[in-house]
Formats: C-alpha cells, structure tokens, sequence
C-alpha cells in the first residue's frame, strides 16, 4: 500500500514560489475573462477561440505543466531506506582431517561423506561469521582464507575428498593434528583482535607427523583461540581398502583415536569435546557450537532519496505536445 510518507521535497522553498506563480496564472486568466464585456463578445470568440473546450482544455494543461515543473524544482522525492549490517559475528577456522582413515565406512557412506555434509549445512545457516578451512593429512593447507562468501566455501567442501591432498606422496600422509592447529592459530592471529575466534578441529586419529600437540595447544591458549575438538568415527576397530598398484585392494586398519589429547585441547581453550559417531550425533554437535557462539548482529539505518524528476518529465511529455498542438495548430492563446 502506497503512503504519503515515503515521498518528500528536498527543495520545499520553491513549492512557495510555485504556488505564487500559479495564483497569478490562475488571476490572469480570470482578469481576462473579465475584461471581455462587450457586445461584439461572440464575434471575437469566433477569431481568438476562447471559451471553447479546447480553450479551457489548453488553460488546465498549462496550469497541469507548470504545476509539474514546480515539482520537479522542488525535487519530488521518494524516501528510501537501507540498513546496513555491521558484521560482529566471530571468526571460525575449521581444520578438517582428510586423511585416508576419513573414507572408513563405520559411519555410511563415510566418515568424510557424513562431515562434509553436516559442515555444509553448518555453513548454509550463518549470518556473520567468517569462516575460514584449513586441510591437513600430512601437512596443513589453508584451502580456503576466512571469508563471508558461504555459496563459495559450501561448494568447495562438497568438491573435497582424500585426494584433495595428495597422499601418494609420502610426506603428505599421516595425520598433522599439531601443525594443523599451529596453522590455523596463527591465520585467525592476524586478523582483528576485536572478533572472538574458535577453530574446529575434525579429525579420526591420533597425530602421528609434524610437532606435538602438546606444543599447539600451548600457542592456542597463547593466543586465546577457544578450540572444539570432534572425533569422527566409532569405538570398533574398523579398516579401510587401500589400492596397491593397479588392482590389488589391501585392508588397512585405522589407528586408535588420541581421545585423551582431544579433550585436552578442548577443555584447556575453552571449548568443548565432541565424539560425531553418526550423522545426527554430528549434526546436534554443530547445532550446539552454533549455539555456544552466537552473535548479535548490529545494524546502521540510513535515509536516502530516490529523485522522482525523471518520472515528472515524463508526464509532462504528452500535456506538452498537446500545448504546442494548441498554439501552432489551433492557434488557441490566451
């Protein structure tokens, strides 16, 4: 529903001088009127066309332009609206573990299938968070810088897999849980000190390459990064099938899980210990961190004023047509 209110005059002075204009336009055409008192009246109107239709017609478009003109001198305005979204939200580094023990099935289809998809809904659910995603079997790769681009970082992780580290390389394989964290600490350090900062750690075992995490989490608490820690997988031992060579599929079984660590890194940040040993236990663990660390969002409203001159102009297009058709075609005149 249209209201009066979202319209309003930048330049209100010239309303006034318009208003002055028309009355003495208004007063003209009258004292006209007035002064045509004599007995050759109707002859006269015969010559001049007064007092016709087309006359008043002309006479009302006239006062119709030049009401319109005074509009568009006096700025005829719409008011808008706009907030603007001040981003306080925190920034959330997540360190995935994509090691090969991540393609175990104890949790179907996998456990790598089953975090990616609780992550990317996760994701799909913030409003002002940055977040960022560290990958690390071997060694850490920062795969994706904090960002608020959350289509970006969803199709990223929905595109992700073991292979997105290449672990035929000897040096790459393994699980760096310490150096993952040293990473993702020092990526949120260098950002402002003024958001709070949290790193997800995901992972299904123990580390076994790089530094100690013991040495991470003392940087971690350093910094004063809260860091939630969640096991993927089951208590059963459980294998995964390796490809040796070009067909033969080998049985590997997946090393134990560090659990002592994990609790560790998590109680002594801030954070919380989780164990994601289904789907839905995944997805409550998220839903809950969510919890944990929401924000409020600030938000800054400005005015600002959509010109309505062009659509003034516009209307005046046709009534002034019809002026120059009256003058130079109907030779009508005041």
């Amino acid at each position: 529903m249209i209201s009066l209110q979202q319209y309003t005059f930048t330049s209100p002075e010239w309303l006034l001088l318009g208003l002055i204009w028309i009355s003495l336009l208004v007063l003209f055409v009258f004292r006209v009127k007035a002064q045509e008192n004599f007995l050759e009246i109707d002859l006269l109107q015969q010559v001049y066309k007064k007092h016709t239709l087309w006359y008043r017609v002309y006479i009302v478009l006239i006062i119709l332009i030049s009401s319109w003109y005074i509009l568009a001198l006096a700025w005829f305005s719409e008011i808008g609206k706009t907030q603007k979204i001040q981003k306080n939200g925190i920034d959330i580094e997540i360190v995935f573990d994509v090691s090969y023990s991540m393609i175990a099935q104890d949790i179907l289809p996998s456990r790598i299938d089953v975090a990616k998809k609780v992550f990317s809904d996760f994701i799909w659910a913030l409003e002002s968070d940055r977040v960022g995603l560290i990958l690390f079997a071997g060694n850490p790769f920062q795969s994706v810088p904090l960002t608020y681009d959350y289509d970006f970082l969803k199709n990223f992780i929905d595109d992700m897999s073991v292979e997105s580290v290449d672990q035929n390389n000897p040096i790459l394989q393994g699980t760096a849980i310490g150096d993952a964290l040293v990473l993702g600490s020092g990526v949120l350090s260098k950002e402002n000190p003024e958001r709070e900062k949290i790193i997800i750690l995901i992972t299904d075992g123990e580390a076994n390459r790089g530094i100690e995490p013991e040495l991470a989490l003392k940087l971690l608490k350093e910094k004063n990064t809260k860091t939630y820690t969640i096991w993927v997988g089951k208590d059963e031992q459980t294998t995964i099938d390796i490809v040796v060579g070009w067909w033969f599929i080998q049985k590997s079984p997946v090393r134990p899980l560090d659990e002592k660590m994990l609790k560790k890194i998590a109680q002594e940040t801030g954070g919380t210990y989780f164990r994601a040993d289904s789907q839905e236990a995944f997805q409550n663990i998220l839903d809950t961190i969510k919890k944990l660390e929401k924000s409020e969002l600030e938000y800054q409203q400005f005015t600002f004023y959509n010109s309505l001159l062009y659509l003034i102009l516009s209307c005046m297009i046709i009534p002034y047509l019809w002026v120059l058709y009256f003058v130079f075609i109907k030779k009508i005149h005041f």
